[in-house]
């Protein structure tokens, strides 16, 4: 559970994860291979892509979509324009609609979302994904309270990318000393607050 009482002391802005960290992330892998078990290969393809986009930084999310798909398609019979269309029309419908049904919302964070919203702090949600407004809607989680929803790979990159960590600060007229990161990954979201000199909280993934 997160301490409230102390956690936003100085704290004059908050950056949150979403995937795993707004919501219960644990057995969502399994049930989208179940859902998609007629397309394993793309999903896979999307797994091992993802890891090796890590740490490559693109000017725009443009030039890191069209990376992503060409690495997808790499070895495989589909190509990157197939790869994007099943990105976009399958793969993450199909996430949006299991963490609709599935996915419990994460009660701690809905109630540092209230205090923050109660104290003035500003907020943005800062995700590894696209798709921000739709799972927030999915989660019944207004994303208008928020002041910044942005996803990494939109600005180039994915977490713990310096460079998009910075981004948002940036676009939220914040500064990293009175900033806390908060996510369920402290190798990605925790070095991403520690690369730009932020605090961060460790959403427990239990």
């Amino acid at each position: 559970m997160i301490d409230k009482k102390h956690v936003l002391n100085g704290v004059k802005s908050v950056v949150l994860d979403l995937d795993g960290t707004l919501y219960d992330k644990r057995g969502l892998a399994h049930r989208m291979v179940r859902r998609l078990f007629w397309c394993l290969p793309l999903l896979a393809s999307e797994r091992l892509a993802r890891r090796n986009m890590h740490y490559l930084q693109f000017a725009t999310g443009e030039e890191f979509y069209d990376c992503f798909f060409h690495m997808m398609a790499r070895g495989h019979w589909w190509n990157a324009k197939i790869a994007a269309k099943w990105y976009e029309l399958v793969y993450m419908p199909a996430m949006i609609r299991l963490i609709a049904k599935r996915q419990p919302v994460r009660q701690d964070v809905l109630d540092l979302i209230a205090e923050c919203k109660e104290k003035g702090i500003k907020m943005a949600i800062f995700s590894d994904y696209g798709c921000v407004v739709e799972k927030l809607e999915a989660l019944h989680v207004d994303p208008v309270q928020f002041d910044l929803l942005v996803s990494a790979p939109e600005m180039g990159s994915l977490k713990p990318s310096e460079y998009c960590a910075r981004r948002v600060l940036e676009l939220m007229g914040a500064e990293a000393e009175t900033t806390l990161f908060v996510g369920d990954r402290d190798e990605k979201d925790g070095a991403a607050a520690r690369s730009v000199g932020a605090k961060f909280l460790l959403v427990n993934g239990k």
